[in-house]
């Protein structure tokens, strides 16, 4: 799966520093990323694989999904590239939206110090925005396949309005500052990154 190393993430790096996020495009290819849309697709054959999310009033997810924890640790270099930052691996989160989804105002926990959202794949009449609060102003951010929202998960307030489309896969990624205050939530407590239930605390 290509990564791409580009020049908008040394680009990035400057807003990120100045305003708490910063858009990567196509830091994987638009082919990868269907790739992966079309395997967590296929993970709701698999019963009891993603959790219903009820707080989001339509959506699946996976903690530590292996695909999504190959991807923290492939794309840490970009994020380090975009951020500036030297970090630290916490953990992967995949999920797919449905109609009626929504994504409240919210603040990450210290685990998603620095996190980056990655759109995957969808089936909708156009890109479902995801909103940041920044520079004292409310952005709307329409990522395409491929392209990586960076930000402060801990510090920059994010949302997304009611979906309307089938579905919006998308994929989490998260970090912590190797020099900061929250380097006891490497691997989010766990022993490793990989795959992990984190309903029933197994490998």
């Amino acid at each position: 799966m290509p990564v791409t190393q580009t020049p908008h993430a040394i680009a990035g790096a400057e807003q990120f520093r100045r305003s708490g996020y910063a858009v990567l495009p196509q830091v994987i290819s638009p082919e990868s990323a269907r790739l992966v849309a079309t395997y967590a697709l296929l993970q709701q054959k698999w019963p009891g694989y993603y959790q219903p999310e009820e707080m989001y009033r339509a959506a699946l997810g996976r903690y530590a999904d292996a695909l999504s924890e190959s991807l923290l640790l492939e794309l840490q270099p970009a994020m380090q590239q975009a951020t500036g930052l030297e970090l630290l691996p916490c953990y992967s989160y995949l999920r797919i939206y449905g109609n009626g989804a929504i994504l409240p105002k919210h603040l990450d926990r210290p685990s998603c110090e620095i996190s980056s959202s990655l759109t995957l794949g969808f089936k909708a009449p156009a890109a479902w925005p995801i909103c940041v609060q920044a520079d004292g102003e409310d952005k709307s951010l329409a990522l395409m396949p491929g392209d990586m929202l960076v930000y402060r998960g801990a510090d920059v307030p994010h949302w997304r309005e009611t979906f309307t489309g089938e579905y919006w896969v998308q994929t989490f990624l998260h970090y912590v500052d190797a020099h900061g205050q929250y380097t006891d939530f490497k691997f989010d407590g766990r022993e490793r990154i990989g795959p992990f239930d984190k309903q029933s605390n197994a490998d």
